[in-house]
């Protein structure tokens, strides 16, 4: 009798921690979600489906409407980015002005990044257990971009970690959609 209650509770533990809703990654998603996932936590309807990718534009970022892709590898998210360039209506000054923007917004959620440059190039780097987040400032193929990437830590097998396990972490400010 005892050991049948001691193994319904064991079971209704694991089963608590196994399905337990956990916090999202990035917006309202998981690292792993399907393309299906990710379109049902979207509040729009994609601009684009493909195998491995899924494009919504143009969405709203810090006050600036911007490209944003989703990218899947055997059907589960491994990174989203936000995108932002020069265009017939956007100039280098804006896309310069929104990457400080962007950055201050990833400094209040994270903490300070590490930052290098290369060239036209700058690259400032954060993490979480989980994931990764790449701000990148530069002059590329078509002129000058800013793009926000979140690549998934666990996805790619990189385990090491700040310390902090998944369930402690917790960003130094909550700022929407960063």
């Amino acid at each position: 009798m005892m050991k049948q209650a001691f193994f319904s509770l064991l079971f209704a533990f694991v089963a608590q921690s196994v399905f337990a809703q956990q916090t999202a990654d990035f917006r309202k998603i998981r690292w792993g979600f399907t393309p299906k996932q990710v379109i049902e936590s979207e509040p729009d309807k994609p601009f684009s489906k493909k195998k491995e990718l899924l494009t919504y534009k143009p969405i709203s970022l810090a006050g600036r409407r911007v490209g944003l892709d989703y990218e899947f590898l055997d059907g589960g998210l491994l990174s989203a980015s936000y995108y932002y360039y020069v265009t017939a209506s956007v100039t280098k000054d804006s896309v310069m002005a929104a990457a400080a923007d962007f950055e201050t917004h990833l400094t209040e959620k994270y903490g300070k990044g590490k930052a290098k440059t290369i060239g036209d190039t700058k690259d400032i780097v954060w993490q979480t257990p989980r994931t990764q987040i790449n701000l990148t400032l530069g002059n590329v193929d078509r002129g000058w971009s800013v793009e926000v990437r979140y690549l998934c830590r666990v996805c790619s097998g990189d385990t090491q970690t700040t310390g902090a396990t998944p369930a402690e972490f917790k960003p130094k400010k909550e700022v929407k959609d960063f």
